[in-house]
Formats: structure tokens, sequence, C-alpha cells
């Protein structure tokens, strides 16, 4: 029987199949009863789960399976779905040890809907396009370097808010440099060969700050440095094993990494203000990216879990905000095409009704 998605559950049903296990621990009810609490993942979504023990643990199960619940790893589980707080949780009754070697975490987490291999196409495509010699010469360079571009390649681009799936990281860079391209020749002074090395660089350093492995969790060297110093230090490497690179074309692509994430008053991280009219642009289109994908990913989420109503919930979407569902009239959207662009449902008047995403 094929394992039903987590995204798919609803309360009240019950579940048998393997997840993994993303985060756990022990803790005590008000009572002093342990209790064990964590987060399963699939590809589908990520799902909080409790194992309860009868009064006083005279039962013993949490102590029994305490070792079974280790994080990091696929376990197989049997569990009842509950709600809690307005969500759902898996309320378990068995859980049973997987070898990491009979299924692979790529199962567990989402992944990108485009293949791999076109995206690095696409990348290729981009640097063989740079007309500055520099500025190509140095991307050829990061392509080269395959641990780097490697993990850069199948990195997620967040833990939560956009593109966090695997290869989300590269997708959301190369989003970024389809905008430059079109978006650059109306400020034709601008250097967009660097902005361009912007777009595959700024974030470089998640693919160390955050975990590939299903639950997307930080890394040590990512709580302790974050993904702009380290991918500040990238740009460095790069720059210095470029015999005769240029001093000054170093140090405006250091500031617009550095500066990306914008105006340090906003608290967003950034360690300097976009000063240059390279950064300022890239912080516009990086944030744009990154807005309009989180807000698209609450939508298709909320469609996802069958959601009712002209909002989703605020707590599906990593930047905590409710989207309005309602779409505008029109055609349907190229990848659906035979999706109907308006609900069955008829108005008061009896006319049919905008579609909700």
């Amino acid at each position: 029987m094929e394992q039903k998605p987590l995204a798919r559950l609803e309360e009240g049903e019950a579940f048998e199949g393997v997840l993994w296990l993303v985060a756990g621990q022990v803790r005590q009810t008000k009572n002093g009863d342990p209790f064990w609490e964590g987060t399963f993942q699939d590809a589908s979504a990520s799902m909080s789960a409790k194992l309860w023990d009868s009064g006083e643990g005279r039962k013993g199960r949490v102590k029994a399976l305490q070792e079974v619940l280790r994080p990091g790893g696929p376990l197989k589980v049997r569990a009842k779905v509950d709600a809690f707080a307005g969500s759902l949780q898996l309320n378990l009754s068995r859980a049973e040890a997987v070898a990491r070697d009979e299924v692979p975490a790529a199962l567990f987490s989402p992944a990108s809907a485009r293949p791999l291999q076109e995206m690095v196409a696409e990348f290729d495509a981009v640097v063989a396009s740079m007309e500055d010699p520099h500025w190509r010469r140095l991307m050829e360079a990061f392509r080269s370097r395959e641990d780097v571009f490697g993990a850069f390649a199948e990195a997620p681009a967040a833990k939560v808010i956009h593109h966090a799936w695997v290869g989300g990281l590269l997708e959301h860079s190369l989003s970024l440099a389809r905008a430059a391209t079109a978006l650059a020749p109306n400020y034709p002074t601008l250097d967009r060969d660097l902005i361009l090395c912007a777009c595959f660089l700024h974030d470089a350093g998640k693919a160390r700050e955050i975990s590939s492995e299903p639950g997307f969790e930080y890394t040590t060297e990512g709580k302790l440095f974050g993904h702009i110093y380290m991918g500040g230090r990238l740009v460095e490497s790069l720059c210095d094993g470029i015999e005769g690179f240029p001093e000054g074309k170093r140090r405006h692509l250091l500031h617009v990494v550095l500066s990306h994430q914008g105006e340090r008053s906003e608290g967003f991280g950034s360690p300097v203000d976009p000063i240059t009219p390279e950064a300022v642009f890239f912080h516009q289109i990086d944030n744009l990216d990154a807005k309009v994908q989180a807000c698209l990913s609450a939508l298709e989420k909320a469609d996802g879990h069958q959601a009712e109503g002209e909002f989703t919930n605020a707590r599906l979407g990593g930047l905590r905000k409710s989207y309005y569902r309602v779409r505008p009239e029109g055609p349907p959207r190229p990848q659906e095409p035979e999706q109907a662009d308006h609900d069955d449902r008829p108005g008061p008047d009896g006319s049919p009704q905008p579609r909700l995403w």
C-alpha cells in the first residue's frame, strides 16, 4: 500500500509508514510525567509528533523508545493524526529503526521541480554570456570547484521561507540571473556581469549554513558564522585564486554580497548597507524573488492541504502571513491548461466565482 504524504493527512486518520525524524526530545508534563516530542518529515511536509506515557511513567513507553527516537534518520512509525492548537500532529503508538542505507535521505525532502542537469546547463549558459573576462573567469573558477559547486547546486535556499527544497538555491539564483538580464538594461551604467556573479555568490554560503538532509537544519558553522560571512569568504577565496584579478572588482563584488539583505536598520543581517548602484539593484531583485516565491509557495501549500476560504493559514508560510487566494478572472495558468479559472460554485447572482489558487 502506498504511503500517504504528510501534507494530505487529516484529523482522525491512522498513519503507518517511514518518515525522517528531524528533531526530538523527552520532556515532562506539568505533573512530572515523561513524554516525547519531535518533528517528522517527508517530501511533502513536516509534522510534529508526541509519544505519551502513563501516569508517572509506569508503562515505560517513552523510556523503551527513547533510543529509537534519535533525530537524523528514518523511522517506521505507527500513529494517529490528532489536532492540537489548530495544527495536526502525530500521536505515536510505535516506532522502529530503519537503516539509513535502506532508504535514500532525498526521499524525505522536497525537491525542485526543475531537473538538476537542466539548471546546471542554464548556469553554464549564463556564464558563457558574460562579456567581461574577469567576471567570466571568476564564475568558471566557481564552477570548477566540484566540492563547492556540487553542494551549492543541491542546497536549499532557506530552511522555510523561500525555495526551501533541494536544488532551491540554484533555482533561486537562476531566477535572479533572468531578472537581472531583463532589468539591468533599464540602467545602462550598471555592471551587468558583476550583478550576474552576485546572483550566484550572494547566498553561496547557505550550502554550508543549512544542511541538505531532511529538515534543513542549521549546521554548527551556520549557527556560528551565518551565510553572509561564509559567502564573503568564498568570494575572497575565488578572487585570490585568480592571478591578477583586479582589486577594485573584488571589492565591489564583496560589497554586493555583504549588503544583499538590505539596510541594517531593517534588521535583516547585512553587516553593511548597499551603497553602490549594483548593490542597491541587487538587493531589490533578491528581495523581490524571495518574497514572491514565499507567497506562491504558501498558496500552493494551501491548495495541497485542500484549504478552504479566501486566505491562506499564516502558519503554513515561512513569513507567517495570510495571502489572498482568490485569483483574478482570466485564462488558466500555462502549467495547468485544463484547470478552470473559476470555482464550480455559482455566486449569489448565479455567475461563476473567481477560482482559488
